[in-house]
C-alpha cells in the first residue's frame, strides 16, 4: 500500500520562510503548529486504529462448533428411560469457498488506505488554509505600511501647503482639502490595524490558541516563477485527490470481488463419535453439509457492486478532467498576474513616481496648482495599492495551484520583479 507524503503548501517559497524576528511568526512555525493541534488531524490516529481493527476482523476465520446430540431417550419399550440412548459428540468446521477471507482482507486493506488518503487531503486542506490566512496577514501588513507612507506624504504636503498659505499663495479651502484627505487616511490606517488584529486571531485559531505574535514574517513583493503547464499536468496525476479516486476504484473492485465470492456456497464438514447404550457400542461419525443454491442469494449485491465500480471509474475520469481545467485556469491567471505585476513595477510605478516628484517640485515653485499635485499623488498611491493587490492575488493563485496538485509548484528561485529586467 502506498503512503503519500505531501509537502506543506508553499513551504519552499523563500520569501515566506524568512527567519522570524522577535515577536513575529514565520510560515514554517505556523504550519508546524497547525499540524500539531488541528482538530481534524487529531482524529487520524483513532481512525487508523479502527481501520486496523477492521482488517483484523476481516482476516478472522470461522470458529469450529461442537455438536452434542442424545437420541432414543424417555421413550417406550426398549427405549424406556436411558436404556436405548444414543449419544453423539462431533466437531464441525465451516469452510469458506471462493477466497472470501482473502477478499475481505483486501477490501479492509483498501478501506484503511482510504483513511490515509483522506488524512492527506485533510492535512493538505489544513496547511493550505493556514497559508491563506498567513498570506492575508502579509497583505494587510503591506497595506499598513502603504497607509503609513500615505499619511507621511500627506503630512509633508500639508506642511508645504501651510507654508504657502502663510505667504498668501493658498486658500483656506485647499488646506481643508488636504486635512480631509489626511483624516481619511488615518481612519483607513486604524481600520487596517483592526483587520490585522482579527487576522492574527483567525490564524492562531488554526492551532486552537490565542495569538502570541505581533506580526508575520515575509514579503509578498517577491514573485516566484512556476513550471510549465505540461509539468503541472503531470504533477496533477500524483495529487492526493486523484490518488483518493484511485483508492475508491480499488475499493469498488474489491467489493465486487467479495460479492462474487459471497455467491459461492460454503460447506461444513464434521466428524465425531457416537455411543449406543443399548449395544454398549461406539462408532465414528463423518458428515458434510452442502447448501443447495437454486439461485444466487447475493446477486443483487453483485450487480450493485459492479455499478459502483463503473461509477467510480466515471467519476475519476470526469474529476480528473475538471481538475485539469481548473489547473489551466489558475495557471493562466498566474501568468496574467505576473505580467500585470511586471508592468506595474517596471513601467507604471516609475512613471507615477516621476510625475509625483515633478508635480511637487512645480507646486513648490508655484508653477502648478494644488489639484494637479493631489492628482499626481493619488495616481502614485493608487498604482502602489494596485501593485500590492496584484502581488497578493498572485500568491493566493499560486496557493490554489499547489492545493490542487498537492505539491510545491516552485520551479526556480523566487524573484523580485522590481530588481530584474
Amino acid at each position: 500500500m502506498r503512503m503519500i507524503i505531501v509537502l506543506s503548501a508553499l513551504l519552499t517559497v523563500t520569501s515566506y520562510c524568512m527567519k522570524a524576528t522577535a515577536g513575529s511568526l514565520s510560515l514554517p512555525q505556523a504550519l508546524q503548529r497547525t499540524l500539531k493541534h488541528d482538530i481534524a488531524l487529531q482524529a487520524f490516529p483513532y481512525q487508523m486504529r479502527i481501520a486496523e481493527a477492521e482488517q483484523i476482523q476481516a482476516a478472522t476465520r470461522p470458529n469450529p462448533q461442537v455438536n452434542i446430540a442424545i437420541e432414543n431417550i424417555f421413550g417406550s419399550g426398549e427405549n424406556r428411560a436411558l436404556n436405548g440412548a444414543e449419544l453423539g459428540l462431533s466437531l464441525s468446521q465451516l469452510i469458506e469457498l471462493g477466497q472470501k477471507r482473502e477478499r475481505r482482507s483486501t477490501l479492509a486493506s483498501w478501506q484503511s488506505q482510504l483513511q490515509r488518503d483522506q488524512y492527506e487531503l485533510n492535512r493538505l486542506d489544513a496547511l493550505a488554509t493556514t497559508t491563506a490566512h498567513y498570506l492575508q496577514l502579509l497583505y494587510l501588513q503591506k497595506l499598513e505600511q502603504w497607509a503609513q507612507q500615505k499619511i507621511e506624504r500627506q503630512t509633508a504636503l500639508l506642511d508645504i501647503a501651510l507654508a504657502r498659505s502663510q505667504a498668501g499663495n493658498l486658500q483656506e479651502a485647499d488646506i481643508s482639502r488636504i486635512r480631509l484627505r489626511l483624516a481619511h487616511s488615518k481612519l483607513e490606517l486604524a481600520q487596517l490595524k483592526r483587520d490585522i488584529q482579527r487576522g492574527q486571531y483567525q490564524l492562531a485559531a488554526r492551532w486552537n490558541a490565542e495569538p502570541d505574535f505581533s506580526a508575520v514574517s515575509g514579503d509578498i513583493s517577491t514573485i516566484p516563477s512556476v513550471p510549465d503547464l505540461s509539468e503541472l499536468q503531470k504533477r496533477l496525476q500524483q495529487s492526493p485527490t486523484v490518488q483518493r479516486y484511485q483508492t475508491l476504484q480499488q475499493i469498488a473492485a474489491s467489493q465486487l470481488a467479495l460479492s462474487q465470492a459471497t455467491n459461492k456456497a460454503d460447506i461444513s464438514v464434521s466428524g465425531g463419535v457416537k455411543y449406543n447404550a443399548a449395544l454398549n457400542d461406539t462408532s465414528v461419525m463423518l458428515g458434510v453439509s452442502i447448501p443447495l443454491q437454486f439461485q444466487q442469494p447475493y446477486y443483487g449485491q453483485q450487480l450493485a457492486a459492479a455499478a459502483e465500480q463503473q461509477l467510480q471509474a466515471t467519476q475519476q475520469q470526469l474529476s480528473l478532467r475538471q481538475f485539469s481545467l481548473q489547473l489551466q485556469q489558475h495557471w493562466l491567471s498566474l501568468q496574467q498576474l505576473r505580467d500585470e505585476t511586471l508592468v506595474l513595477t517596471r513601467q507604471l510605478l516609475p512613471e507615477a513616481t516621476q510625475l509625483q516628484q515633478l508635480s511637487r517640485k512645480a507646486y513648490q515653485q508655484g508653477q502648478t496648482d494644488l489639484l494637479n499635485l493631489l492628482s499626481a499623488e493619488d495616481e502614485y498611491l493608487q498604482i502602489q495599492r494596485q501593485l500590492i493587490d496584484s502581488q497578493s492575488q498572485y500568491h493566493l493563485t499560486l496557493l490554489q495551484l499547489e492545493r490542487l496538485s498537492g505539491q510545491p509548484m516552485i520551479a526556480t528561485s523566487a524573484q523580485n520583479p522590481s530588481a530584474t529586467e
